[in-house]
C-alpha cells in the first residue's frame, strides 16, 4: 500500500503535537505539585531575630546575638536572622531556608539586605540564605567560607559557638561594607 508524502507528514506532526502535550501535561503536574508542596509547610511566627525552635542555643548566647542582629539591622539597614529547627521534614534545607526567608520577610522590601542562618539540628545540616540586596557582599564562595567555619562546632554540637561564629562573621562584613563599628562585636562579645 502506497502512502500518500502529505500523509506522512500529519502522522508525525499529529505524533509530535501529542508528545509535546504529553510533555507539557507533565511539567505543569510536577510544577502544580511542588508548588502545593510548599504551600504545605507552616512556618511558626518569628519571635525576634533570634528563633531557637530547636532550644540548643543557651540563653546569653541567644541575648548576645539579638544584641548583635539588633544593631545590625539599625546601623547597617541590613538583618541577620538565626534559627534553629529539629529538621526541615523532606524538604531539602536549601528550599526549606529560601520559603522561610520569603516567608518572613526578612530583609527590607526596597533593598532585601537579609541573611537567615539556618541550623537543622536533628539531620545535621545548615544553610545560610543571602538576600538580593546581599549577593555581591555575599558570594557563593563568601558564604561557603562562613558556612565551613561553624562545621566543627556544630560537629562538636555548639550550637550556640556556631551560631554566634556565623552571624558574626556576617556583621562584620555588613559593618565594614557600611562604614559602621558594631559596639557588641567589640572585646569578645561575640566569637569571630
Amino acid at each position: 500500500m502506497r502512502t500518500n508524502s502529505g500523509d506522512v507528514y500529519s502522522v508525525l506532526f499529529i505524533a509530535m503535537f501529542l508528545r509535546r502535550g504529553l510533555l507539557l501535561s507533565l511539567l505543569v503536574a510536577v510544577y502544580l505539585s511542588s508548588a502545593a508542596g510548599e504551600a504545605q509547610l507552616e512556618f511558626p511566627q518569628p519571635e525576634g531575630y533570634v528563633n531557637d525552635f530547636a532550644n540548643v542555643i543557651d540563653a546569653d548566647a541567644k541575648k548576645r546575638l539579638e544584641a548583635l542582629c539588633k544593631e545590625v539591622n539599625e546601623k547597617t539597614h541590613g538583618q541577620i536572622a538565626v534559627v534553629t529547627i529539629g529538621s526541615p521534614e523532606g524538604t531539602p534545607i536549601g528550599d526549606y531556608a529560601r520559603l522561610m526567608f520569603n516567608n518572613w520577610g526578612i530583609g527590607y522590601k526596597d533593598d532585601n539586605r537579609g541573611m537567615l542562618i539556618l541550623l537543622a539540628i536533628t539531620d545535621h545540616m545548615y544553610y545560610i540564605s543571602v538576600g538580593r540586596g546581599f549577593e555581591p557582599l555575599f558570594p557563593n564562595d563568601r558564604v561557603a567560607v562562613i558556612g565551613s567555619e561553624m562545621v566543627p562546632l556544630l560537629r562538636q554540637r555548639h550550637y550556640s559557638k556556631a551560631a554566634l561564629l556565623s552571624a558574626g562573621k556576617i556583621a562584620g562584613i555588613i559593618a565594614d561594607e557600611r562604614g559602621v563599628t558594631l559596639t557588641t562585636l567589640k572585646a569578645g562579645s561575640t566569637v569571630r
